[in-house]
């Protein structure tokens, strides 16, 4: 009888067990799934010249919060973590059917037709607005609309920041998606000076370590290698194809019942899968908490990743990324031109394209292969001007698996949690980020919680 039982195995799960073991704490951790790391996924594909790197979902973390970057160090593979390069390098927003490079350079930002002047001028009196008087929650598209004006909203941070958390900025949570802002308003009164506050901070404090620290890490051959990592060190009783029917109360602990018949128990459980899922198991031993939980809403997500002979998509622009604001009503999300952006993931000759979907058309994620390729091409073809065929696409879907916190979302949280059951901790992308260091975090401190 294991002291915990941690169920799902995507990278949350993964880091309760790494937590769990360095604590020297009894455990077995279960996954529906035939591999570890669920939205953590890579595919290598082979070509004569050399492998291209794919990955399906996160590729890269950001180390300003250190969860990722530190497990990485802790598992004695940091020296495998690559710099991707700035996420905004060479970024495009689809405006009216034309890609306008997001304008981050003054010069640029003066000349940018993506903006009108009176667009311009409202974000450069950013400096003068008032801070917030509370700590209250507010939508992305609140936040940005007060310390930046509408326009700023509608063609410049919403389409980044919508595309980035695949939502609508309207009803996303601030504190969620992005609080590092609330943060600086918070701090200094501001964006700009918090932008111009950080940067002396940093420049004073920084220390050795900082120097071989990237802003943005990822792995030379794919982010799987941080859960495949952590899956060939953790020694507890680890088991896939786990299919769990039912979970239960007696009077020693918890059971989890297994589709084989099996039965495990243990007096804590760490539920680390989408809350939707959660809501589920918990139905027997904790009704009012499942049904919160169900109202967390997930959408379809995905991404498919084409490959082509070089030649066959050169470009008259460099574009690394391409934001595409739900407001041109088209069928994907957003365009990585990862063989640009990183040209390490791609043998030489071959270029790579990453496409995302299912934000704003969810029904994109469940059409077939050849569908999809057609849609895909079809949008490419519109945006970029690629209408080649690829060599080869590698599609990703998740289906209802990409949570939407609203506003108000991490008090719901905390309402929630309250109602558990004693014993009973959730963990994951459904609760308090998206991000690979959140859910890292968020698994970890859950072991913590239990102990």
């Amino acid at each position: 009888m294991p002291e915990l039982i941690i169920i799902g195995g995507g990278i949350t799960g993964l880091s309760a067990a790494w937590e769990a073991q360095k604590n020297g704490i009894s455990y077995a951790l279960l996954e529906k799934d035939s591999r570890w790391g669920g939205k953590v996924h890579t595919e290598i594909v082979e070509f004569p010249e050399g492998n291209a790197i794919i990955d399906g979902g996160p590729e890269s973390f950001i180390t300003r919060k250190p969860e990722a970057w530190d497990l990485a160090g802790e598992l004695g593979i940091q020296d495998s973590v690559i710099n991707p390069g700035a996420e905004t390098r060479h970024m495009y927003i689809l405006d009216s059917g034309t890609p306008v490079e997001v304008p981050l350079a003054p010069v640029k930002f003066a000349s940018s037709r993506l903006m009108s002047g009176g667009g311009k001028l409202r974000m450069m009196l950013e400096p003068f607005q008032p801070p917030k008087a509370d700590d209250a929650d507010e939508s992305l598209a609140d936040f940005v609309t007060r310390r930046l004006g509408r326009e700023a909203l509608d063609k410049f941070i919403g389409p980044i920041l919508g595309g980035i958390y695949n939502t609508d900025p309207e009803t996303q949570s601030i504190l969620v998606s992005s609080p590092i802002m609330r943060e600086m308003e918070s701090e200094y009164g501001g964006l700009v000076k918090a932008v111009i506050g950080r940067m002396r901070k940093a420049r004073k404090n920084k220390s050795a370590s900082d120097e071989r620290k990237p802003r943005f890490g990822a792995f030379s051959n794919g982010l799987q290698e941080l859960t495949d990592e952590m899956v060939r060190q953790l020694d507890g009783d680890l088991r896939l194809s786990a299919n769990i029917t039912q979970v239960g109360k007696d009077e020693s602990g918890y059971e989890v019942f297994l589709e084989n018949g099996e039965k495990l128990s243990a007096k804590k459980l760490i539920f680390a899968t989408p809350a939707n899922i959660t809501a589920k198991l918990l139905v027997d031993i904790a009704k009012e908490s499942a049904e919160k939980l169900a109202t967390i809403k997930h959408e379809n997500i995905g991404t498919v990743t084409l490959i082509y002979r070089e030649e066959d998509i050169q470009s008259d622009f460099l574009i690394h990324g391409l934001m595409i604001p739900r407001r041109e009503n088209r069928a994907i999300d957003a365009v990585t031109y990862t063989s640009l952006k990183m040209p390490t993931r791609a043998p030489k000759s071959y270029g790579v394209i990453r496409v995302f979907f299912g934000g704003s058309k969810p029904n994109v994620a469940e059409v077939s292969d050849a569908d999809l390729q057609k849609i895909v091409q079809d949008e490419l073809a519109s945006t970029i001007g690629i209408t080649a065929e690829p060599i080869q696409i590698i599609p990703f879907r998740w289906l209802k698996s990409f949570p939407q916190a609203n506003v108000g979302h991490m008090g719901f949280v905390d309402e929630i949690e309250k109602s558990l059951p004693e014993g009973i901790h959730l963990a994951g992308s459904s609760y308090r980020g998206i991000g690979v260091p959140d859910c890292i975090q968020q698994g970890r401190q859950a072991v913590k919680n239990a102990i």
